[in-house]
């Protein structure tokens, strides 16, 4: 399981409904191989937002690129972008207490 973590930036007073948009077209396009999909919003730069998607691998990520599903997400979602994204994948290691 690897984690694409993607940082953007949007208009403070458009972040919740950007949240809102973009989780609905991700939960609809039901991308093969994707699985938990979270958003956190940064208390302290409201424009500022980071995905989270877990993948069963980079390659599962990446043969989504391109699709015609994946286009029209990335038309929807840029509208609201006030600056490039900021992404990549991610294994996680966890510190056990």
């Amino acid at each position: 399981m690897i984690h694409e973590i993607v940082i953007q930036h949007v208009a403070p007073e458009k972040r919740d409904e950007y949240i809102q948009v973009f989780g609905d077209i991700l939960k609809k396009a039901n991308y093969a191989g994707a699985h938990g999909i979270k958003f956190f919003s940064s208390i302290e730069d409201p424009s500022r937002v980071i995905v989270m998607i877990e993948w069963d691998s980079v390659e599962s990520h990446t043969q989504n690129r391109g699709t015609p599903t994946h286009n029209a997400m990335r038309e929807v979602t840029a509208r609201y972008q006030t600056q490039k994204s900021d992404g990549a994948h991610f294994v996680l290691h966890e510190v056990q207490s």
